[in-house]
């Protein structure tokens, strides 16, 4: 899939199309998306992090794993680059993030939202809709 993620109109707030070919690359292209939105990529990878959550279904799951890289983001003052989903059901997911000190912001955002926000199956994978309140 050569199409990962794709910024949206929005009248208030911030949007991204992502897609993927199975759930863990659609998460993995939606952080890739909301980190485009943030900032500039650091040229110097020096971080890991892993990241642990549990929730009800995927769209929740979805929101938590963006809001907890944006916390991530914020407190520890990095930007993310890299995603590797280890594990990923409609629960639970565990990941393993690099990335580097946060090189300079573009744009602040607050927090990942439910608004439109829907996970859908297409004859090409899987397409969802993200709102980020800024």
């Amino acid at each position: 899939m050569s199409n990962r993620f794709e910024e949206i109109e929005h009248t208030a707030d911030l949007a991204l199309r992502v897609y993927g070919r199975d759930v863990k690359e659609l998460f993995a292209n939606a952080a890739q998306g909301m980190f485009a939105l943030m900032a500039e990529p650091s040229e110097e990878p020096a971080c890991e992090r892993e990241v642990s959550l549990e929730t009800t279904d995927y769209e929740s799951l979805l929101v938590d794993w963006l809001n907890e890289l944006i916390y991530l983001h914020e407190v520890e003052g990095e930007t993310y680059s890299q995603f590797a989903i280890e594990t990923l059901s409609p629960r639970k997911l565990q990941a393993h993030v690099t990335g580097g000190p946060t090189k300079s912001k573009t744009r602040a955002i607050k927090a990942a939202t439910f608004h439109e926000l829907a996970i859908k199956e297409t004859a090409n994978g899987l397409v969802a809709t993200i709102v980020f309140d800024v």
